[in-house]
């Protein structure tokens, strides 16, 4: 597991620009590369995002768990008509116990049809809060992750919450992990260890 208490700061915040909202990977923009943010609702994955990226629209973070149903995509840099270089996905939250479930079905399928498409997609960010285990959910997107031979982050959330004793046993917990290719606990709210996680996106898209 990769940990830190660096200050991710304003300045080394990636640019990018904001291409839209879609409801299937078919009608996404095309792209070079792709790195796929995807999590439980509450997990933090869109104040990290936010924290992590500077686009000309932000990624909306909601005080109502499931309220996002698209997917919501950005190019970095700043021409929204360049097809090439990266583009980070950003996935609806799954798994929130009141959504209806019309939708958890629909998640599922959007993203099935995702993975499995030709799409480059070279990696996975998955965000999961640091008090809980895997589910069946993240186990299968790590499968799935294998299956493709794609590269695969584990992002470990909120670890600000956590005391000494606590984070020594999350590290404990987590030792010899072997789902998941890549595990970095991080802090949006904090904006800890976010370094690592954006070297990993930009080397990504070389």
């Amino acid at each position: 597991m990769i940990t830190g208490k660096k200050v991710f700061n304003d300045g080394d915040r990636i640019r990018a620009t904001y291409l839209g909202k879609f409801s299937e990977a078919k009608l996404l923009p095309p792209a070079t590369t792709e790195i796929a943010f995807i999590g439980r609702s509450n997990s933090g994955k869109s104040s990290l995002l936010k924290t992590l990226i500077n686009a000309d629209k932000m990624p909306q973070v909601s005080s109502k768990p499931g309220s996002t149903r698209l997917m919501h995509a950005y190019r970095l840099g700043n021409d929204a008509e360049d097809q090439g270089g990266l583009m980070l996905v950003d996935f609806p939250g799954y798994g929130y116990a009141k959504s209806s479930a019309v939708f958890r079905a629909r998640f599922s399928e959007m993203l099935l049809d995702y993975l499995q498409s030709k799409r480059n997609v070279r990696a996975l960010c998955l965000m999961m809060d640091c008090r809980r285990m895997p589910e069946e959910e993240e186990l299968e997107i790590a499968k799935i992750a294998r299956q493709r031979h794609t590269s695969f982050l584990l992002c470990l959330n909120k670890v600000d919450q956590l005391n000494q004793k606590e984070m020594a046993a999350l590290q404990k917990a987590w030792a010899g992990e072997k789902a998941f290719f890549e595990i970095l606990a991080v802090s949006a709210t904090k904006r800890q260890n976010l370094d690592y996680l954006r070297t990993f996106i930009m080397s990504s898209g070389t």
